[in-house]
């Protein structure tokens, strides 16, 4: 693992025992955490202990006064049919938390239906299908609630043996993002799961999988694998500041563009997502070394800029240190407090940090970004109507009249790099003269 876990308790549930490949994968897995308590549970006793130990609410790490690595729980994934999982529900209601229950296996993204942008108060984004097989996170970034306890899958040879059937819910989707709610990596080579899903999808015509590394730099494991030229791997970043002291167990930010440069070598497909963006103080300065550093040692496929949101100020407050924000940004976050709370924005863009500051943020950003590339594809994530319409012209990517805009970003169903110039994702790319040779399409069977 990226270190040790400090885990004070390791549960794994019984069923795990029926299947030797998944009890050897969570013995792999214990031998990670430093003097573990190892507790094989029913899902009885562990219903119970949810209830006592987790509860129903997970704080963001940073309004916890004595962080500790998480509880760890070692499951299965449960691929059974609906009334089945109704009547498990029922009878263990407690492992809610965190998916105990181990039925998160793959999920729709819904964010690009017109009801959800509704709801979401035009919040754009893309639909698609997801996959998960862990939940919750050790790294404790002060913004996030993925703590109280982690929850792995450990019976993944299963879990691959059933990805054809999701695959098959949309043949025409590309790209398949793994486990958004965790940086994935940081469980292996214990884990092992990395491994299987690459080389699933190396074999797989037609699909591409997306690896979230998110913020970690633990890759050896990865170099040697047989991908095929089909795995994305997906770096969230951050300036000096934030990388450090804001995601303190972090790989701080020169140490992930190092992994990525390492993995790109490796032949591995390297994206970027700028998320979130806080605004510390010398946050330009820090934001341009870290955009110099990327073009110096990497050639990213696209690069995703997602502010700081989905919380309200007062949250905000409670988790984050506001003596390390920019005071004009800290400002304008009271100054609109009232204003978004009336506007009802529930995530992504839109609060705390409102539209014109984010807009200076993103222009800053993306002018920086154009001083190293012209043709390299930007994209806003979760963000308004409005922002993208204010963009339109420095991203290159049209946004009709009812608000609907094609564009290629890090994990959209689409985004891969055969599609990147194609009709129907990002028609405006020939804002930017693109290179012929970066236009042409690869046989379909990519």
């Amino acid at each position: 693992m990226f270190r040790k876990l400090k885990s004070e308790k390791v549960y794994v549930t019984e069923d795990v025992y029926a299947d030797p490949r998944a009890s050897a994968r969570a013995e792999r897995l214990v031998t990670a955490v430093e003097n573990a308590e190892l507790e094989r549970v029913s899902h009885a006793e562990l219903d119970a202990i949810a209830a006592e130990r987790w509860g129903t609410v997970q704080k963001r790490w940073g309004a916890i006064q004595a962080p500790r690595d998480p509880d760890l729980v070692l499951t299965t994934a449960k691929f059974w049919d609906e009334p089945r999982k109704r009547a498990f529900r029922k009878e263990y209601p407690n492992l809610g938390v965190s998916d105990l229950w181990g039925f998160h296996t793959h999920r729709r993204r819904e964010h690009g239906d017109m009801l959800s942008r509704r709801e979401r108060r035009g919040c754009i984004c893309q639909s698609a299908w997801e996959l998960y097989s862990a939940q919750g996170c050790p790294f404790r970034c002060a913004y996030c609630g993925f703590g109280g306890v982690n929850r792995l899958f450990v019976n993944m040879e299963d879990y691959v043996a059933h990805l054809d059937d999701i695959c098959a819910l949309a043949p025409a989707q590309r790209l398949y993002k793994w486990d958004n709610q965790t940086d994935t990596i940081c469980f292996e080579p214990e884990w092992d799961a990395t491994r299987l899903m690459v080389e699933y999808f190396a074999r797989k015509p037609g699909k591409y999988f997306e690896l979230y590394a998110g913020k970690s730099d633990n890759v050896d494991f990865l170099l040697p694998l047989e991908h095929g030229g089909k795995t994305i791997i997906q770096w969230s970043v951050s300036g000096l500041t934030q990388s450090t002291r804001i995601e303190r167990e972090t790989a701080p930010w020169d140490r992930r563009i190092e992994a990525a440069r390492r993995c790109q070598e490796a032949g591995y497909i390297v994206r970027y997502r700028f998320s979130p963006i806080v605004p510390v103080k010398n946050w330009q300065e820090e934001s341009a070394a870290l955009i110099d550093l990327i073009f110096r040692r990497t050639n990213p496929d696209v690069i995703s800029l997602c502010a700081f949101g989905w919380m309200s100020l007062e949250d905000a407050r409670a988790c984050l240190d506001f003596s390390l924000l920019d005071p004009e940004y800290v400002a304008a976050m009271e100054s609109a407090a009232g204003f978004l709370r009336a506007r009802g924005f529930t995530s992504g863009g839109g609060r705390p940090i409102p539209h014109d500051a984010r807009a200076h943020m993103f222009k800053f950003l993306i002018d920086e970004i154009r001083k190293h590339s012209r043709t390299v594809p930007i994209s806003l994530c979760l963000e308004t109507v409005e922002m993208w319409a204010l963009f339109e012209q420095e991203l290159g990517m049209p946004i009709d009249q009812a608000g609907r805009v094609d564009y290629y970003c890090n994990c959209g169903g689409m985004c891969t790099p055969e599609h990147r110039y194609s009709r129907g994702v990002t028609p405006g790319f020939s804002w930017f003269d693109a290179p012929a040779e970066r236009r042409e399409l690869q046989p379909a069977g990519v």
